[in-house]
């Protein structure tokens, strides 16, 4: 008898999916808008900071919305990257996706206002949620859950968890104070380019996360940097703590800029599969496409604030609506699965997701 041979599917080389990614584009973005309205009338009606005069909830209901929405998307996260839990046995898909969606923008809510209910302060919520995604992002992406591997989602999800919690207490109690959060839209394009994969090559688990982190460091240096150079960043002024001697944003537009870089740079790259950037081996692909998010970054930075007095009330409202696709852009990618759901070729790549075969 002939043994039966099972054809592979092909898989494409640095594939156009245009269709595919304008239906990624249109829900990421659609939602941004849509929550951002209903989030800021939220917030403006009943703060969740101590905000008591209509001065200062017009001020601060922007940081409302910021926290409210990181606090949510840290959780959604933690769930997509444990499998579900704790709707891991709902078997159709999407269901569990809205299920972990709508969950966590309530566990969002408490996890904000629980910041105030422990008399901590605004001054708080920077320190505690670039702590708490940093860690996440450590242990769960650049770490690739090495140290809960095989374990089953709800150990997954508590280990994480208390990992997290316990390593933010520490750090946000200690005169380190925060990990600065300005690593993270090196990391979107370093995740969904693999560029951080292609640098780590060869690597095992922890070593993999460690240098990772160092690179996305250093490049938070060089950017940081370059905006000295371009005066929209004072490295005299003092940060969030005094152990980073690495200054402050100079005035809101770097912020603006930042914010939309975080709904941009992840979004961009991986509901594009990584087209046209792919076209180009790693590691310039991989850089091309950092280059090419902050260049439509500074597009829509400047777009936005046209539109204030307009559209935008002030710079504020602005930067709520710049910021909230974030969250979108990471819900879907990790809880719903957009954007790895084709697998596809990086030039150069033997293998989807992974450049530990290439010299």
């Amino acid at each position: 008898m002939h043994e039966v041979v099972m054809e592979r599917p092909a898989i494409d080389v640095a594939p156009l999916r245009l269709g595919r990614t304008l239906w990624a584009f249109a829900i990421i973005y659609g939602l941004g808008i849509v929550t951002c309205y209903i989030v800021n009338m939220i917030v403006q009606a009943a703060p969740i900071g101590p905000w008591a005069t209509p001065k200062d909830i017009a001020t601060n209901y922007w940081l409302d919305n910021v926290t409210w929405q990181l606090m949510s998307l840290w959780f959604a996260v933690l769930s997509g990257v444990s499998s579900g839990f704790p709707f891991q046995r709902i078997e159709n898909s999407m269901t569990r996706g809205v299920c972990v969606s709508a969950t966590s923008w309530v566990i969002g809510w408490f996890a904000a206002k629980g910041i105030y209910w422990a008399g901590l302060g605004a001054d708080w919520v920077f320190p505690i949620v670039g702590c708490a995604f940093f860690f996440l992002a450590f242990f769960a992406f650049i770490g690739e859950s090495w140290i809960v591997a095989g374990m089953p989602p709800q150990r997954r999800f508590f280990i994480l968890f208390t990992l997290v919690t316990f390593l933010t207490y520490a750090v946000t109690n200690s005169s380190i104070r925060w990990i600065p959060a300005w690593w993270f839209p090196f990391i979107e394009v370093g995740l969904a380019s693999g560029l951080l994969s292609y640098y780590t090559r060869g690597m095992t688990q922890p070593g993999k996360a460690f240098v990772s982190a160092g690179l996305l460091f250093v490049a938070m240096l060089v950017f940081l940097w370059g905006c000295h150079q371009l005066r929209y960043w004072d490295p005299t002024q003092p940060g969030v703590g005094a152990f980073w001697t690495i200054g402050t944003y100079a005035n809101p537009t770097w912020l603006l800029w930042f914010l939309i870089s975080c709904s941009v740079t992840h979004a961009m790259v991986a509901q594009a599969y990584g087209w046209p950037f792919s076209h180009v081996p790693q590691p310039w692909g991989g850089l091309l496409a950092l280059a090419g998010t902050f260049l439509v970054t500074t597009l829509l930075t400047k777009l936005l604030l046209s539109l204030v007095g307009t559209v935008f009330t002030d710079v504020n409202e602005a930067m709520t609506y710049g910021y909230m696709p974030t969250h979108w852009s990471f819900v879907m990618a990790a809880v719903f699965g957009f954007g790895a759901d084709l697998p596809y070729l990086w030039r150069g790549q033997k293998t989807p997701g992974t450049w530990d075969d290439v010299a």
